[in-house]
């Protein structure tokens, strides 16, 4: 059995003690086993077991030597050299070719260790496997398998079950994969920038190097940076290539609140998460909520699509997210009551329907805005638009400038267009002291063209006229 072993991995086994025992059942206890692939001494052991204990029958003892009831492996503790050192992958396999006759009907590794080396400078990634049950092992057919393991990054726990095998040592790759698994409590706050607790499950099939797999999450508390708790669900379709660690995501359908978001793209942890997005009728304030510490600031329809890019290492989601593409919003309607006033009185006065003065106390009626972006670029947590309409019912403004999505600050140059005179649109003392000015302002028919400065947060946003000789 114990040579068996060291010849299925290509490796030298070192045993510390080792006693065979026959009652009830024939057997033996080996005790601090190391297994050194390839008998190198200078890289650390493929693994190492405190105690294994292996048990037959005295039946098979004499018609079938190589066939054991069970194997129970005490202290387990694997350990995976880096992507790309000497010693990593299929090699762990490459050794004789020929068919491994050794069958156990069970194999158990409970509280064991499985640790990848990371690169250089970065500490190891560790999986604690709770429990690990195999059977009908053998090198000629499928086991089944069953773990539950704390899985590392994010933190959060995982159950499988399923078959694996016959395992093709040469191209491990082909080695066939199915079953069924189930992630809890998995904590997103290790990626700096957003947090919530996913739970999801899925089932898979196919090959180790194209693993297709289907499945929904759910994130009852997703938020982005100081945002609101949103609940995100989430349907997949998706193919993983477990050799390399990436993932082909063919479709997800993510669901906030009222509002759908279509997503494709590519996991690869080691060249970055590339997304296609879009929103085909959704709600703005879906979308905004999670990112916003007050709430949604808008309410009203969303369409929208671009694309996104997250670089491998980060620090902070918003600071390393890189996104580009296109947005309208339809039916806006402010929350804070005090913007979405100055909004109706604007429109009002700029349409030239505002009341006289004996019915100037009158509120202004509702209206609805309009925000068109032909093109924004997010980099370093701010996004740079170009082609931006903004329309209100008598008033529209075109333009381009920034937003930070780090300190919620707006800063946007462009040109007014009104139904009416500058002077008519304001109120006051302000009205009157821009009479005089009317005349640069005006348009070849009625109304007004002006360039205005867009300032202060989204929440709560400050316009201002940029006169003849104001700096830019």
């Amino acid at each position: 059995m114990l040579p068996a072993l060291g010849q299925t991995f290509s490796s030298t086994l070192q045993v510390g003690s080792y006693k065979r025992f026959y009652f009830p059942h024939p057997g033996f206890v080996a005790h601090k086993l190391v297994l050194r692939l390839h008998g190198s001494t200078d890289i650390p052991p493929l693994a190492t077991v405190d105690t294994l204990t292996a048990t037959g029958s005295y039946l098979d003892f004499i018609f079938a030597p190589r066939h054991l009831h069970a194997l129970s492996l005490v202290g387990l503790h694997v350990q995976i050299p880096p992507s790309g050192a000497e010693g990593n992958g299929t090699k762990y396999l490459s050794g004789s070719s020929g068919p491994n006759t050794t069958v156990v009907d069970q194999i158990t590794a409970d509280q064991s260790e499985l640790e990848v080396t990371a690169e250089r400078g970065k500490p190891p990634v560790r999986f604690f496997i709770h429990t690990l049950t195999l059977r009908d092992v053998s090198g000629s057919k499928p086991m089944s398998y069953e773990v539950a393991f704390r899985n590392p990054i994010p933190v959060g726990e995982l159950r499988a079950q399923g078959r694996l095998g016959p395992l093709k040592r040469s191209d491990l790759g082909s080695t066939p994969l199915s079953g069924r698994s189930t992630l809890t409590d998995l904590d997103l706050g290790v990626f700096h920038g957003i947090s919530g607790k996913l739970q999801g499950e899925n089932s898979f099939h196919g090959l180790l190097s194209r693993v297709e797999i289907t499945g929904s999450t759910d994130i009852p508390d997703f938020r982005v940076g100081e945002g609101q708790p949103e609940h995100l669900a989430t349907r997949f379709h998706a193919y993983v290539n477990g050799m390399e660690g990436s993932v082909a995501l063919d479709r997800v359908q993510a669901v906030a609140d009222r509002t759908r978001i279509d997503v494709s793209g590519d996991i690869d942890r080691k060249r970055g998460s590339r997304f296609a997005f879009q929103v085909k009728s959704g709600r703005i304030q879906d979308l905004m909520r999670m990112f916003a510490r007050d709430g949604a600031p808008l309410t009203g329809a969303a369409v929208l699509h671009g694309d996104a890019f997250v670089p491998p290492e980060h620090e902070h989601f918003l600071k390393a997210l890189q996104m580009s593409g296109t947005f309208v919003l339809s039916d806006l309607h402010f929350t804070h009551s005090q913007t979405q006033q100055t909004i109706d009185g604007f429109s009002q006065r700029a349409s030239g329907t505002a009341p006289k003065k004996k019915n100037a106390d009158m509120v202004a009626p509702t209206v609805l805005s309009e925000l068109k972006v032909q093109r924004v670029v997010l980099r370093d947590g701010v996004a740079k638009f170009t082609d931006l309409l903004f329309a209100v019912p008598g008033a529209n403004a075109d333009g381009s400038g920034t937003f930070n999505l780090l300190n919620k600050q707006v800063d946007v140059m462009g040109t007014l267009r009104m139904d009416t005179n500058l002077s008519n649109a304001t109120t006051g003392i302000k009205s009157f002291l821009l009479k005089p000015v009317d005349p640069l302002f005006k348009k070849k028919q009625n109304g007004t063209v002006a360039p205005v400065h867009l300032s202060g947060t989204y929440s709560h946003p400050m316009v201002g006229l940029r006169l003849p000789g104001d700096k830019k």
